[in-house]
């Protein structure tokens, strides 16, 4: 059990919050990334599909962030594909389901489970595993023709993959260790494949890799380990903040689950920062969002422009800092959502109010750890 005064610890000064460091700031790679997302959004609005243009930029949207990490452009370009992939997969699942309550709740739960799991073995892995349930809950929203929605989905994210491979200039050089998605130390022993001089130690290599694989899954299966628990309480809050958000009746509701997930690390001081980055940075980028939408009913041109700004400048910070970037992010979503009709201060109000709920739930959550976790579990 986390004590009040552990809480207070994570806080932090307002200036902190809301401070970046220019040296973390990616400008190219925002740039790149934003491109991503804004060529099938520019194609779906001139074609005048706005909605198969907002399902694609979703894909891409959220599949980019597996690219964030520090990483070569080959591996970031892998674990884009990945994330576009069980996106492709789940979004199926989400709009085929969207009409049944309680299959679809079945379908969350194991897809966060296998998103938690996937936390266990590299940062860029277990990003690209939490954007599963994260498509879930979005194709969940659409009526009908599965096929297409799961179609756009990895329409956009295999472009993104695209345009991460090709451009690998300006990448940082990958760290000799790192936290996984899941907040876990992780080593970079597998992350890279060293040369052998002759098959048999390549094979042997390749062996010792597939063991540690098998044994990271199986910490993240087994339930007496800090993962393993991890990993269930994860699942067991992201499952009960839909739960709440559906018996609430919340518009939008969908967010709040989302935001539990993304937010709900190992650590207490994480969950504490990251829940609280993510409610402020909503507060703020709904508000941001109703503006842009506002001048942005000047046309078509106008808008994507303002959306383009938004989302470069959500991927360039990023790394640098949440909660700005979810400033920007959450600017975005509410311009896309008012392409598709809906009232950006109505869409700014449930949005607002479902990540309250979901980052309450996960700040709740995190006050319920075992006696041996400890303070070196840190933020992803």
């Amino acid at each position: 059990m986390s004590t009040y005064s552990e809480t207070f610890r994570a806080l932090r000064p307002t200036a902190q919050v809301v401070s970046v460091r220019r040296a973390h700031v990616e400008v190219r790679r925002g740039a790149r990334l934003g491109a991503g997302v804004m060529v099938p959004l520019a194609l779906g609005v001139s074609l005048g599909h706005p909605q198969f243009g907002v399902f694609a930029a979703l894909g891409a949207l959220t599949s980019g962030l597996a690219a964030t990490t520090r990483a070569r452009p080959g591996q970031h370009a892998r674990a884009v594909l990945l994330s576009s992939l069980g996106m492709a997969v789940s979004g199926f699942a989400g709009a085929t389901l969207a009409d049944r309550p309680w299959p679809l709740l079945a379908a969350l739960i194991v897809t966060t489970y296998a998103a938690g799991l996937c936390g266990q073995f590299s940062q860029r892995v277990g990003i690209a595993g939490l954007q599963w349930p994260v498509a879930l809950l979005l194709a969940s929203t659409a009526t009908g023709h599965p096929w297409l929605w799961a179609t756009l989905l990895l329409s956009g994210g295999a472009w993104q993959a695209l345009l991460t491979a090709i451009d690998r200039h300006g990448e940082p050089e990958p760290e000799s260790g790192f936290v996984s998605g899941s907040g876990f130390v992780s080593g970079s022993g597998f992350e890279s494949e060293p040369e052998f001089e002759d098959a048999a130690a390549y094979s042997a290599g390749r062996a010792r890799t597939l063991r540690r694989l098998v044994a990271r899954a199986s910490i993240g299966l087994d339930p007496r380990a800090e993962p393993g628990q991890h990993v269930l309480r994860l699942t067991v809050v992201v499952a009960l903040t839909d739960v709440v958000a559906v018996l609430a009746g919340l518009p939008h509701g969908y967010w709040a689950a989302m935001t539990a997930l993304l937010v709900l690390k190992p650590g207490h001081a994480a969950t504490i920062r990251r829940s609280l980055d993510r409610i402020g940075g909503t507060a703020c980028g709904v508000l941001l969002g109703v503006l842009l939408a506002g001048l942005a009913e000047a046309g078509a041109v106008p808008f994507l422009l303002v959306a383009a700004g938004t989302v470069w400048l959500a991927y360039a910070v990023f790394s640098a800092n949440y909660f700005v970037f979810c400033v920007f992010l959450s600017g975005f979503v509410v311009l896309l959502l008012d392409l598709l009709g809906h009232s950006a201060p109505d869409v700014a109000l449930s949005r607002l109010v479902a990540t309250a709920l979901g980052g309450t739930m996960a700040l709740a959550a995190s006050h319920l750890r075992t006696s041996t976790a400890s303070a070196r579990l840190e933020e992803c």
